[in-house]
């Protein structure tokens, strides 16, 4: 019994206590804003507040939980969920409310892999080369192009870049009796991982590692070809854009900026690696885009422009047509790749140089994998692989264009 004489209060006690009346919902069901933390299993999950917006910033949902402790823990990529809400706002208005979900970890105390600890370790007992003044000179470029490893035939493709590396150095050896090359290129043009989902329909039943896996068997690789060849020069650059299979996707679309790309991330895990040797501190620089798609760069007086290819839609039916007009576009844009002499990209899966006019070159690179069932499908067969090679400097811009298959 309600010991009350007011009837406002009365009538609420009384709608309250029914057992079968439904308040309504707040929020979306498994979504309710909240955070879980185990001690003992360094884990746990974070919902957000409502977000006006369908972007998060988790650094401020930590600190909003965990105050000044926010910094002991850090969301887990590629595990964030979204929904939206629309909620009634009164007056017939409604007002769309978004709401992310992700695992969290304890950041304390955290080691890099394994396997990242030992490319470091080796790289430092290589004795340090001699640090040398850059001559004028050309540059031998190689092409790491929609590597796509993780995906079906991986192993396939390994034992091509492992084959690929001595007939590169002879080729290199080769040139230098007639080009006066006194650096090297690695261009990384985007799909250097294929990524677990999201990208092509029954991709998780053909894809033979996850990302984590995915990651550091692309960083081996690399890693690999880069000790082997850099010494036979006197300066070395890596340069990696992003492609679409290193975007972090749900529902089939990038969630996230264009820099939070996997293959970006391997391209700075490298960096890493070589920055803290001894011998190849001074022989190696890497550029990497802040959140760009496309890096341009000058290197032996040729304007130079690395792209993935993906962002090529219009112009054309083909990517020679496309991509000449994403060139032409650049320009009255006047965007950083405006002046650009060579376009190199990927993304087709084949191999073609064209003139682009204005004496620009637009070179797309071929995959190294080894096909799939979907290219098979959407293009009646699979081109050639290999890995493209290429000269820039002097006179003519670029020379010397080679696959090596």
């Amino acid at each position: 019994m309600v010991e009350s004489n007011n009837l406002e209060e009365f009538a609420k006690t009384v709608q309250d206590r029914n057992p079968y009346h439904k308040k309504a919902r707040q929020h979306p069901k498994g979504f309710e804003p909240s955070v879980y933390y185990s001690e003992k299993t360094k884990s746990g999950e974070i919902v957000s507040s409502p977000q006006k917006s369908n972007q998060i910033n988790w650094k401020d949902q930590l600190e909003s939980y965990f105050g000044k402790d926010a910094d002991n823990y850090s969301v887990v990529e590629g595990t964030a969920e979204i929904r939206f809400w629309d909620m009634n706002i009164g007056q017939g208005n409604v007002e769309r409310l978004y709401y992310f979900k992700a695992k969290i970890v304890s950041s304390k105390n955290q080691m890099p892999d394994d396997d990242f600890k030992k490319l470091l370790n080796s790289t430092k007992k290589i004795k340090p080369y001699k640090k040398q003044k850059l001559k004028k000179g050309k540059t031998y470029v190689i092409c790491i192009s929609d590597l796509q490893i993780g995906k079906e035939g991986t192993e396939q493709t390994i034992e091509k870049w492992m084959a690929a590396i001595p007939v590169i150095k002879e080729q290199i050896k080769a040139l230098r009796k007639t080009e006066p090359i006194n650096q090297v290129l690695f261009a990384g043009l985007g799909d250097i991982v294929e990524g677990c989902s999201n990208f092509y329909s029954m991709q998780e039943f053909t894809t033979e590692l996850d990302d984590r896996q995915q990651q550091k068997v692309a960083r081996r690789m690399i890693y690999t070809m880069i000790k082997e060849i850099v010494p036979m020069f006197d300066k070395g650059l890596v340069a990696f854009c992003g492609g679409n299979h290193g975007e972090n996707r749900k529902n089939g679309k990038a969630y996230t900026t264009f820099g939070d790309n996997r293959d970006v991330m391997l391209g700075e895990e490298l960096a890493e690696i070589f920055k803290e040797s001894p011998a190849f501190k001074n022989k190696i620089d890497f550029i990497m885009p802040e959140n760009e798609l496309t890096l341009t760069f000058e290197i032996s007086n040729v304007v130079l422009s690395l792209v993935h290819g993906h962002q090529m839609r219009v112009g054309g039916s083909n990517h020679q047509a496309k991509s000449k007009t994403w060139l032409a576009n650049q320009s009255l844009a006047r965007s950083m790749a405006a002046d650009t002499d060579v376009l190199l990209m990927g993304h087709y899966h084949t191999f073609s140089v064209f003139d682009a006019g204005g004496d620009r070159l637009i070179a797309t690179a071929p995959s190294l994998d080894s096909g799939s069932e979907w290219f098979d499908n959407v293009y009646g067969g699979n081109s050639t692989s290999g890995i493209l090679t290429l000269v820039l400097g002097g006179e003519d811009k670029w020379g010397n264009i080679r696959v090596i298959r």
